[in-house]
């Protein structure tokens, strides 16, 4: 385990999955984020709780992807798509730790050539870093020798207060569109206003634990070269978390499908339904097979790069 250190928050990072496996403000009891007692449960957790997800996040219809003319078939982990890049995704990799300080550490993996079912030798590197302003910034780099789809997400499961479930957080996303999903969670390709439904979170509102909240709410379209303000998440004890992200999507995924029986979480908390809320800076999903979406694909020497900001406040 990786303990980075300042002097309002502490974090633990695990390596497998280059992994948020503990977040932690001083004065406040619990994780801010879902985790585990055990180190091992990351690895049989079944919803990526505070992994790296990619290469390519979200779902891919039919996990196929054409490059220069040609259809890559990724892993069909969710038939009969592909979700998160399915087996051998980032999040059950072990990283290498190439740098590491008292609040910072960054974490480095290579990809071969077809893993993951995509082209190019890919080399990727996140950096989580405390800073002075109570603040968890995470930079995502890479680089690959091919033209190759690069989408990388964070997924933590955000609870901010001493609840058991997130029926006493308040949302609010800076964004007017999302994309609705068919049966299959794939988005259909229309790009539809928040306005009148249960995405419209441009007002702080309530996030609901009657019902599931799985989709992307568009930011901009177009990555930003610097974070901008994202979401703002409170919980009941008066904990906020502010998000800035380059990124031009955000998922907010309510917990719905978190599973009653899990792996022993950290002290205070227990994994069950709508115990925590993920919000996933990331590309829009399954845009390989959408021309009107934010390209996701990263060309030949060109440069990746993704920076989130996870600012604590308290009132």
């Amino acid at each position: 385990m990786i303990v980075l250190q300042s002097s309002a928050l502490t974090a633990h990072i695990l390596p497998r999955g280059a992994t948020l496996a503990g977040l932690w403000l001083k004065g406040h009891p619990r994780s801010l984020v879902l985790g585990f007692a055990d180190q091992l449960a990351f690895e049989s957790a079944a919803f990526y709780a505070g992994a790296l997800v990619g290469p390519v996040a979200n779902r891919v219809s039919g996990g196929q992807i054409r490059i220069g003319g040609k259809t890559f078939q990724m892993p069909r982990n969710e038939h009969p798509n592909c979700l998160h890049s399915g087996d051998g995704g980032l999040n059950e990799l072990i990283w290498d730790v190439s740098d590491q300080t008292l609040a910072s550490v960054t974490l480095t993996l290579e990809l071969p050539d077809c893993a993951n079912g995509l082209p190019g030798t890919r080399k990727i590197s996140a950096t989580y870093a405390l800073t002075e302003l109570d603040t968890l910034s995470l930079t995502i780099t890479a680089l690959s020798d091919c033209d190759t789809p690069m989408n990388v997400a964070h997924h933590p499961y955000w609870t901010l207060d001493c609840s058991q479930d997130i029926s006493g957080h308040f949302l609010q996303v800076n964004a007017t569109d999302f994309l609705p999903v068919n049966e299959q969670m794939i988005p259909t390709g229309q790009i539809m206003p928040v306005a009148r439904s249960k995405y419209d979170f441009r007002a702080a509102c309530p996030v609901p634990v009657d019902q599931a909240l799985d989709a992307n709410l568009c930011i901009s379209s177009i990555p930003s070269d610097v974070p901008q303000d994202v979401a703002v998440l409170k919980g009941s004890d008066g904990i906020t978390l502010h998000i800035a992200s380059t990124e031009p999507g955000l998922q907010v995924y309510n917990g719905s499908g978190l599973p009653t029986d899990g792996p022993t979480a950290l002290p205070g908390q227990r994994i069950q339904p709508f115990a925590g809320i993920a919000l996933e800076p990331q590309g829009w999903p399954d845009a390989p097979n959408h021309p009107h979406f934010p390209s996701v694909m990263l060309p030949r020497d060109g440069a990746y790069r993704q920076e989130t900001h996870y600012r604590i406040t308290k009132d």
